[in-house]
């Protein structure tokens, strides 16, 4: 049986603390370690990441991996473009990537399930069950369809695995050959979105995105979100560019529209209501920057 070679690749930035937790449950992933290489790519961290990651590896070395390399980068490039930016550093032999958010911990199957379903030649991309870490019997991520009509999202618990338009990239198995045919992550959305953009985009091309909830991973992520206003900025941005950009909406033209009305009065009856004026205020800039096709870091 052909045991394919997969890349483990986590972005990080002060990160130390949950990273290491991160790495401890990769070691014990029920795969064979001389299959996996450790990627990680630290993002120029102010705190002791670095160290912790040279000591964890000194301690790792002499147990089978393929490889374990640490990228000190000298700025802070982000949660994803960093993906675009490693491909150069990966082995040549890799044909999967499995992409980790620092802040998560693996149940030991999540590789070998994930790979199992990745095999088949049509599927390009492998989401995980990602649950909360302090509630794992709850789901924070499953498999996610969007509506052509609104560009609405819907997240379904599915408990089977299923077919669907996107899963979340806090881990995530991506097939290396399409990710490369389709020119790596869209760097327009700076944060947000891009995992929708991307999935949506691999469609486009005929693949299959697969949410298989057997491969569970423990997020540390809150209940109720981090809704910052500065996320809302790019949640409203960035939906409008993901629908200025992706085929499928082309052929219904009044869903930016459609979308950008919704969202008003979405800002109008919600974030008013709640007197969340901070957030209003980065739901507007956001819709504006939108409407005015402008991507990329704001920096406003």
């Amino acid at each position: 049986m052909n045991i394919p070679i997969i890349s483990i690749f986590i972005p990080t930035y002060n990160d130390q603390t949950d990273l290491s937790a991160c790495l401890e449950s990769i070691r014990h992933l029920d795969y064979p370690k001389e299959k996996i290489e450790i990627v990680i790519w630290d993002n120029a961290s102010q705190d002791d990441t670095v160290r912790m990651v040279q000591d964890r590896f000194n301690e790792m070395k002499n147990e089978g991996w393929l490889n374990l390399s640490l990228i000190e980068w000298k700025r802070n490039e982000g949660s994803y473009i960093p993906y675009n930016m490693a491909v150069p550093y990966l082995s040549p032999s890799t044909q999967y990537i499995l992409g980790l958010d620092a802040d998560v911990e693996l149940a030991p199957n999540v590789l070998s399930k994930t790979v199992d379903v990745a095999q088949d030649e049509g599927v390009a991309v492998v989401g995980a069950r990602s649950v909360y870490f302090d509630t794992p019997e709850l789901t924070s991520h499953g498999a996610g369809f969007v509506s052509g009509w609104t560009a609405r999202y819907r997240g379904k618990d599915a408990r089977e695995r299923v077919e669907c338009d996107y899963v979340i990239g806090c881990c995530w198995l991506l097939k290396r050959t399409v990710f490369e045919e389709l020119g790596y992550f869209d760097p327009d959305y700076y944060i947000n979105h891009w995992e929708v953009d991307y999935c949506l985009r691999v469609k486009e091309e005929g693949f299959q995105i697969i949410y298989e909830p057997r491969a569970v991973a423990k997020h540390k992520i809150p209940r109720k979100g981090t809704l910052t206003s500065e996320r809302i900025y790019y949640l409203y941005r960035n939906k409008l560019l993901l629908i200025r950009k992706l085929p499928r909406f082309f052929k219904v033209p009044w869903t930016f529209f459609l979308c950008f009305g919704l969202s008003l009065g979405k800002i109008l009856f919600v974030l008013v209501w709640s007197e969340r004026w901070r957030g209003i205020k980065g739901a507007l800039g956001g819709l504006w920057d939108g409407l005015l096709n402008r991507s990329g870091e704001n920096v406003n």
